[in-house]
């Protein structure tokens, strides 16, 4: 018999939370139930499973899946994301790909790091994954007096209708997973 705990995939030192006890359940309930998601959900795993605070009363659920499997989930990705947010009570919920940046390497003649696992490649990532069914076409920096920083991202305005309830969810899981201020802004044409 199969159970809901495969669908985490852990380091084996790992303790499984709750929360992810929560998420792997609710996938495997849509993998069971849901004959059209079943033969896409069965090799789909997910890594772990946070919250975030959006607002005072607001919370989202981050799902990070390894990348491997990024392109398998976001063929499912709609269907999966409305069904766990009707089970998690109106939680916004987001898959992003587990990505880790690697250090640059002290002698660079001996060591080669590459570029997708650079600190800015993977926060570059990150801010695309949190948007994912929305396309992003502008990137600005704005740099203030004081030397802070600002980086809009401007995503397609078809969309607006569908994921504008959801921008300051964007912003605020952006800023956790990278630590940058972030803004995402539809683009007025």
């Amino acid at each position: 018999m199969f159970t809901s705990l495969r669908k985490v995939k852990k380091a084996k030192d790992q303790e499984v939370s709750d929360l992810e006890k929560q998420v792997a359940q609710a996938i495997f309930d849509l993998e069971v139930y849901s004959k059209d998601l079943k033969a896409d959900l069965q090799p789909l795993v997910f890594s772990s499973a946070q919250e975030v605070a959006v607002g005072k009363e607001k919370q989202a659920l981050i799902i990070f899946v390894p990348v491997r499997q990024i392109k398998e989930w976001r063929k499912v990705h709609g269907k999966v994301v409305r069904e766990l947010e009707k089970k998690f009570n109106g939680k916004h919920v987001l898959i992003v790909g587990q990505r880790k940046a690697l250090s640059k390497p002290s002698d660079p003649t001996k060591v080669h790091r590459p570029r997708a696992r650079s600190l800015q490649q993977v926060q570059e990532r990150f801010m695309e994954d949190v948007c994912y069914p929305v396309e992003i076409v502008g990137k600005r920096t704005r740099t203030r007096v004081d030397g802070s920083k600002l980086v809009k991202l401007f995503l397609e305005n078809k969309d607006k209708t569908n994921f504008d309830h959801k921008i300051k969810t964007f912003n605020k899981v952006c800023k956790r997973l990278t630590g940058k201020k972030v803004s995402y802004e539809f683009a007025n044409l």
